[in-house]
């Protein structure tokens, strides 16, 4: 197998593992949620309906269902971020200057979309 397809493949795989960690996650703390609340799956949002990084790291601390949900999240929302950074390598790698400032300016705007949101 050559550089290039191996890189090929780790950018597919990229999307892959960020899919399969969400979701194991997500049937994690779905699993936590339904015991913690006497079978009720109920969700009741008072507050909690906004997912915010310096909310989800004061309770990191806390493993219940809400943080296993919600780090669930950010994995299926970092996933095309990390997607993105893998690519502008890849082009880097390969030397592809067009692909480069393509993905690197995919990058700055998701950054700041990130940073601002």
């Amino acid at each position: 197998m050559s550089k290039k397809d191996f890189i090929e493949r780790m950018i597919s795989y990229v999307l892959i593992i960020g899919v399969i960690i969400s979701l194991a996650l997500n049937l994690f703390g779905l699993f936590l949620y339904y015991f913690e609340n006497r079978l009720c799956l109920e969700i009741v949002l008072d507050g909690q309906s906004r997912l915010s990084l310096d909310s989800f790291i004061n309770h990191i601390t806390q493993i219940n269902s809400y943080t296993i949900l919600s780090a669930s999240i950010l994995v299926i929302l970092f996933t095309p971020y990390v997607r993105v950074f893998t690519s502008m390598v890849y082009f880097m790698f390969k030397k592809d200057y067009k692909y480069i400032f393509l993905t690197f300016t995919v990058f700055i705007v998701l950054s700041i979309l990130i940073l601002f949101h």
